[in-house]
């Protein structure tokens, strides 16, 4: 996993459960596309989304 300004443990310290969403991808851009594609279904799902560390969207 690749979490650009946010280490392990300040990433699982956010999250009240043990485990996290995570997509794979095989570059930036895709991921990216991922990630926006990810949080718009959970949100329209009424899921409170939280992103962390550095995020362009």
């Amino acid at each position: 996993m690749v979490a650009h300004g946010v280490s392990r443990d300040q990433f699982m310290a956010r999250h009240k459960a043990n485990h996290a969403q995570l997509a794979y991808a095989p570059d930036v851009a895709t991921a990216d596309a991922a990630l926006v594609a990810k949080a718009a279904a959970f949100h329209e799902l009424g899921v409170t989304v939280h992103l962390c560390g550095e995020v362009r969207v």
